[in-house]
């Protein structure tokens, strides 16, 4: 999907179905299931979908567990930013923020 930064805005959000795309990362292992995460984040608006996905650490046997959740309207997506970011699941504290396009030009 090409991405675009919105005027109003500048969050980026996908061109063909106007979804603004969050990052949620340090989620525990258990709760990296997109039935979990769409009950996380359905309370704070509609969400079109959820990527769950893990990197494994070189230096260690643990993996990295994190998320992007797309949600319809940019005002849900917002709310459900303030509320989580920086708020405690299953021991681990959550960064919840607007996907930002880390692309090397």
């Amino acid at each position: 999907k090409a991405v675009v930064s919105t005027q109003s805005t500048g969050v980026a959000a996908s061109n063909k179905s106007m979804n603004y795309c969050l990052y949620v990362g340090n989620l525990p292992e258990t709760t990296c299931k997109s039935c979990l995460l769409y009950q996380l984040f359905a309370p704070y608006g509609a969400v079109a979908n959820v990527k769950p996905m893990s990197n494994v650490k070189q230096d260690s046997n643990n993996d990295h567990w994190f998320a992007f959740v797309n949600m319809k309207m940019y005002q849900d997506a917002a709310q459900a930013i303030e509320a989580l970011n920086g708020s405690t699941l299953n021991g681990r504290t959550l960064k919840v923020d607007f996907k930002t396009d880390k692309r090397k030009s």
